[in-house]
C-alpha cells in the first residue's frame, strides 16, 4: 500500500468539494450593462410666454433605472446642476434680472424683451444622457409694452341721443391704470377701473351734428396707447322720427320641421336707433330682446308635439314706432321615425360676415345615409329656391336686397325619406353701391388754440373706397381743395382779424360723392403779441476768474421769449462787438497786452420789443 502524503489528501477534499457546488448551483449571470437614455421635457414656463424676475425653471426627467442629475442651461451656457428631486421635477431658479459688473458699470445678463433659450440634459447613473428640446422665454422686467384696446360701443357713425355709454374695451400685459375719454379733443373725465364706462351726456351739446370721440389708455406703468377716433351724430329730435324699423324673421325658416332648442334669429334696422324686439309664440308674448343681436332659444320640447306653432315679431324703435313682422310657422316634432337619419349639411361659400355684391354662387355641401332630395335655400328667412341636382350651387342676385345691411342665408337640406337639417346660418353683408360717406379729422392746430404767423392745419382723410379731395373752409369761407394726402395747407393768420377766434371747417368727399362733415376746430389768432418780458443771457466763456492766453472766443448765451435783436459785447468798458446773430461772440486777441493783466467783461442784450438786459460781468487773468 502506497503512502500519499498529507497535503493530497486536502487538495483532493477541496477538488470534491467544488465538483460538488458546481453540479447543485445555478451559473452566475453577467449583468447586461445600461444603455438606456433618460428622457426630458421642461414643464415650466410655457414656450414664448413672457418671464420677469425670480422664476422657477422646472424639468421633468425619468429613466429605466433612476435620473442621477438634471443640468439646466440658458441661451447654452451652463447654469445649474440640479441632483435632488421629488416625483421626478428637477428645479432651478432663475433671476431673469441678474447683473454682472463690467468696467466699473452693471450690465444684464439676460438682455430685456428679448427672447432666451431654456433647455435641460439629464444624465442616469450609468452615464446616459438626454438633451431636452429647447423652449423660448421673453424676458420682460420693464414693462414696455403698450395696452390693447377699442371701443366697444357706440360704433362710428351711429345715432346718439340722451346719456350714452361710451365704452373701451382694454386689456394689458400688466393692468390697466386709467381709461381717459376725449369729445372733439376736449378731455371728458377718467375711469379707473372695468368695465371702462363713460356715461356721456348728449343733451349738453348741440344736436344735429357729428362729434369726435377718442380715448387714451394708460397702463399702470405708463404706456400709452390711443384709440383711434370714431365720429357719431348726435340726434336729440329723437321725437320727430316716425319712420319704423324694418326687418325679418331669418332663422328657423317658415314650413321647417324643428326639435330641441331651436335659436330664433331677428334681424332689426332703423333710419336712427333700434330700441327693442318683442317676441310671441302662438299669440302668447314670450320676451323682449333690447340689444343685437335679436335672438331667443326655444326649448320645442316644452311645446304640444307634432303641430305647427306660430311665432310673431314686433320691432320698436327708440322713437317708439312698432313695426310687426310677418309671422312664421313651423311644425315642432321631438319624436322623430326611429329608423330616420337627419342629413349632414353645411354652407361652404360665402364666408359668414364677407361683404359681398353683384351675383354671388352660394355653394352647400349635403350628405345622407339614404340620398339627398333636395336642398331649399332662404334669403333672410323667406324660401329663394330650390335645387335637386348636385353640386349644390344657387346663383343669388344680392341686388334684389336692400344695400347696405346684413341678410342672412339660411339652407335646409332634406332626404329621401322626407328628414331634413338647418344648416348653421351666416350673416353677410351687401354692399353694392357706395354710399358710405368718408371720415377725417383736423390734427393741427388743436381746439382752442392760441397761433400766430403761418400755422400748418393738417387733415386726416379715409373711406372705405377713395378719398377725392378735402374742402378747407375758415370762418365759413373756402379757401382750398386739397386732392393728395397727405392734406396740408399753410394758413397765413396775419391776414386774419387779430385777436378773434377764427373757425376751420372741413368737408371730405369720396369718388362716389358722398360727403363728410369733420367736426370744426376754433383757434385764436394773437400775431401783435406785447412783449414786456426782458431778455436773459449769461457770459458763457471764459469764466470769472480764468486766466487766458493766445485768442479767446469771448461767448454769450441769450434767450428771449419773442426774439433777441442785438448783443453788445465789451472789454474793460470799451464796446468791441454788436452781433445780431447766434451765436454771439468775439475772437478777443490777448497777445498784445500786458502779462498777469487784470480785464472785465462785460455785455448787454437787447430784444425785438427794445428791452435791454446788462449781464453779470467777468474778471478774467492775461497769462501769455
Amino acid at each position: 500500500m502506497v503512502k500519499r502524503p498529507k497535503y493530497f489528501l486536502i487538495l483532493y477534499v477541496i477538488a470534491m468539494m467544488l465538483i460538488g457546488f458546481s453540479c447543485t448551483e445555478d451559473p452566475i449571470e453577467i449583468p447586461e450593462p445600461d444603455t438606456s437614455p433618460p428622457q426630458a421635457i421642461v414643464l415650466y414656463p410655457i414656450d414664448g410666454e413672457s418671464v420677469q424676475g425670480d422664476i422657477i425653471i422646472q424639468a421633468r426627467a425619468v429613466d429605466n433605472d433612476e435620473v442621477d442629475s438634471v443640468q439646466f442651461f440658458i441661451d447654452q451656457q451652463l447654469v445649474s446642476t440640479d441632483s435632488s428631486h421629488a416625483d421626478n421635477i428637477f428645479k432651478y431658479t432663475w433671476n431673469t434680472g441678474e447683473s454682472v459688473m463690467v468696467n466699473g458699470e452693471l450690465v444684464k445678463i439676460y438682455s430685456e424683451d428679448e427672447f432666451h433659450y431654456i433647455s435641460v440634459i439629464a444624465f442616469d447613473p450609468a452615464g446616459n444622457s438626454y438633451a431636452s428640446v429647447p423652449i423660448r422665454s421673453k424676458v420682460d422686467n420693464i414693462d414696455s409694452e403698450p395696452p390693447e384696446a377699442f371701443f366697444l360701443s357706440p360704433f362710428a357713425g351711429q345715432y346718439v341721443s340722451s346719456v350714452v355709454n361710451i365704452e373701451v374695451i382694454a386689456t394689458d400685459n400688466d393692468s390697466i391704470q386709467y381709461v381717459s375719454y376725449f369729445i372733439n379733443n376736449v378731455l371728458q373725465g377718467y375711469v379707473q377701473e372695468s368695465p371702462y364706462i363713460f356715461p356721456w351726456n348728449t343733451n349738453l351739446v348741440e344736436s344735429g351734428n357729428y362729434y369726435s370721440l377718442h380715448a387714451n389708455v394708460r397702463d399702470i406703468n405708463n404706456n400709452t396707447t390711443t384709440i383711434a377716433p370714431i365720429s357719431v351724430f348726435v340726434d336729440n329730435g329723437i321725437e320727430n322720427d316716425i319712420t319704423p324699423p324694418t326687418g325679418s324673421i331669418v332663422s328657423p325658416p317658415a314650413g321647417l320641421t324643428v326639435s330641441g332648442e331651436v335659436q330664433i334669429i331677428v334681424s332689426a334696422n332703423d333710419n336712427r336707433a333700434m330700441g327693442e324686439v318683442a317676441l310671441s309664440i302662438n299669440g302668447v308674448y314670450i320676451t323682449t330682446i333690447e340689444q343685437a343681436p335679436y335672438y331667443y332659444i326655444w326649448d320645442t320640447t316644452l311645446e304640444q308635439e307634432d303641430t305647427e306653432h306660430t311665432i310673431s315679431v314686433v320691432l320698436i324703435d327708440l322713437a317708439g314706432n312698432e313695426a310687426p313682422l310677418n309671422p312664421i310657422s313651423v311644425v315642432v316634432d321631438n319624436q322623430p321615425p326611429i329608423d330616420s337619419q337627419p342629413p349632414n349639411v353645411i354652407i361652404m361659400e360665402p364666408a359668414a360676415g364677407q361683404d359681398i355684391s353683384g351675383t354671388v354662387d352660394i355653394e352647400v355641401v349635403a350628405t345622407d345615409d339614404s340620398g339627398i332630395d333636395y336642398i331649399e335655400y332662404f334669403i333672410d328667412g323667406l324660401s329663394d329656391t330650390i335645387d335637386s341636382i348636385a353640386p349644390y350651387i344657387h346663383s343669388w342676385n344680392t341686388e334684389t336686397v336692400e344695400d347696405d345691411m346684413e341678410h342672412i342665408i339660411a339652407v335646409v337640406a332634406y332626404d329621401i325619406q322626407g328628414n331634413s337639417t338647418l344648416a348653421t346660418p351666416i350673416a353677410v353683408y351687401v354692399d353694392n353701391f357706395d354710399n358710405v360717406p368718408p371720415v377725417g379729422q383736423i390734427q393741427n392746430p388743436v381746439p382752442g388754440q392760441t397761433v400766430d404767423g403761418v400755422v400748418s392745419i393738417e387733415i386726416t382723410a379715409s373711406d372705405n373706397e377713395h378719398v377725392s379731395h378735402v374742402e378747407l373752409s375758415i370762418d365759413g369761407i373756402a379757401r382750398d381743395t386739397l386732392v393728395n394726402s397727405p392734406y396740408i395747407y399753410n394758413w397765413d393768420t396775419t391776414d386774419e382779424a387779430d385777436d378773434q377766434d377764427h373757425v376751420i371747417s372741413v368737408i371730405v368727399a369720396d369718388s362716389s360723392g358722398n360727403i363728410g362733415f369733420v367736426a370744426p376746430v376754433s383757434v385764436y389768432v394773437d400775431n401783435e403779441v406785447n412783449d414786456i418780458t426782458p431778455p436773459t443771457g449769461v457770459i458763457s466763456n471764459p469764466v470769472s476768474g480764468q486766466t487766458v492766453s493766445g485768442t479767446v472766443n469771448f461767448t454769450v448765451t441769450a434767450q428771449d421769449d419773442q426774439g433777441i435783436a442785438e448783443v453788445e459785447l465789451s472789454i474793460d468798458g470799451v464796446v468791441v462787438a454788436l452781433d445780431t446773430e447766434d451765436p454771439y461772440q468775439y475772437s478777443w486777441d490777448t497777445t498784445g497786452l500786458t502779462n498777469d493783466s487784470q480785464h472785465t467783461l462785460s455785455a448787454t442784450v437787447t430784444d425785438d420789443a427794445g428791452h435791454t438786459t446788462i449781464l453779470q460781468p467777468v474778471l478774467v487773468t492775461v497769462s501769455n
